[in-house]
């Protein structure tokens, strides 16, 4: 069964696993904590507690480590939910319920750390107009293909010629 205390020990594991670091897991379970902490007072249907905070079973992801664990392996790898749910010790309708429950909380940790992705380009060029602004500029891409235009002076805006992936096949005869 995954968890948090066997993987916290092999960076590279938690790091394919959960596409983050020990460390920066470590900051984004505060805000996810907090994202907890702020309907603490209310039941899963979002109604009033009948109980006190904590009462009732503890279930198999007790622990908010487990929890955040659970959320980001699935977002990462998003495998099968029977399969998921193998890895956590939980069957497929808990790890639906699971889902459902830890993902609001994680975008909330996201709000709460400011870490959320811009929907739209333009609001990503802001962004990023704003960290250059003020000294700090992360960047993340994924290199992708492109439809060509077919006008030649275009083509040149788009296309440097290095990258030829039509003579593939060939390189390897």
């Amino acid at each position: 069964m995954l968890n948090y205390d066997t993987l916290q020990n092999n960076q590279t594991t938690f790091l394919a696993v959960t596409s983050i670091t020990v460390f920066e897991f470590q900051v984004l379970l505060l805000a996810f904590v907090q994202a907890f902490e702020e309907t603490a007072h209310l039941s899963a249907t979002g109604e009033a507690r009948l109980r006190k905070k904590g009462g009732g079973q503890l279930g198999k992801l007790p622990r908010s480590e487990d929890k955040l664990l659970f959320i980001l392996s699935y977002i990462k790898n998003y495998p099968l939910q029977t399969y998921h749910g193998l890895q956590f010790n939980l069957s497929q309708s808990k790890t639906t319920e699971q889902i459902h429950r830890l993902l609001p909380k994680l975008k909330r940790a996201l709000e709460i750390l400011d870490c959320q992705p811009e929907r739209t380009a333009d609001e990503f060029v802001e962004r990023l107009k704003e960290q250059v602004k003020v000294g700090e500029l992360v960047q993340d891409g994924v290199e992708r293909n492109r439809q060509r235009p077919k006008d030649n002076e275009e083509q040149k805006l788009y296309y440097s010629g290095k990258k030829n992936a039509h003579r593939k096949e060939f390189d390897n005869r």
